[in-house]
């Protein structure tokens, strides 16, 4: 599908707004229309260099929000229509992981920053090259992503508004 996002064409370049191809999920990921991301140091750091194993292009964007559209063959706990926040990614084989402090995964640097969804391909392109993504397994400067099933969705007991209202509005 035709996406809009964010790239960083190379280190340290300003974030240009291009239009990219997003595979389809694979069997244990969702997609999500993402409503919202929020701009952290870390995508910045990103955009910069900071982190060596990450290649250019890169689509960054690690603070996502939005309505999952599709669910992988084997998905069975979230739905199209969930409105949900992506959180960080984790194996689920590493020790930490295996004793329940998934925030301290083994592998959490490479599934972070790699460029790379978890079996290794590339899920966004332009004209058929491939664009680096994958960031924190979610590349949320886009107007669509990808992301693990596993990587901590957290759902809204309530649906968004048109506008992708997540969080509850105060009252004056």
């Amino acid at each position: 599908m035709k996406i809009t996002a964010a790239v960083v064409p190379i280190r340290s370049a300003p974030f240009e707004i291009e239009t990219l191809d997003l595979a389809a999920p694979l069997a244990d990921e969702v997609l999500v229309r993402v409503v919202a991301s929020g701009m952290c140091h870390t995508d910045l750091h990103a955009r910069d260099g900071y982190f060596p194993n990450l290649p250019y292009p890169v689509v960054c964007g690690h603070e996502g929000a939005g309505i999952i559209e599709e669910v992988g063959a084997a998905v069975a706990d979230l739905a199209p229509g969930d409105p949900v926040v992506i959180s960080f990614p984790w194996s689920g084989e590493c020790g930490s992981c295996r004793a329940g402090r998934i925030s301290y995964c083994e592998r959490a640097r490479p599934l972070k920053s790699s460029g790379r969804r978890v079996n290794g391909s590339i899920p966004m392109s332009r004209d058929g090259e491939p664009v680096q993504c994958c960031f924190f397994q979610q590349s949320s400067f886009a107007s669509f992503a990808v992301a693990p099933a596993n990587a901590r969705m957290h759902r809204f007991g309530r649906p968004c508004d048109k506008n992708g209202d997540l969080a509850p509005r105060r009252e004056r």
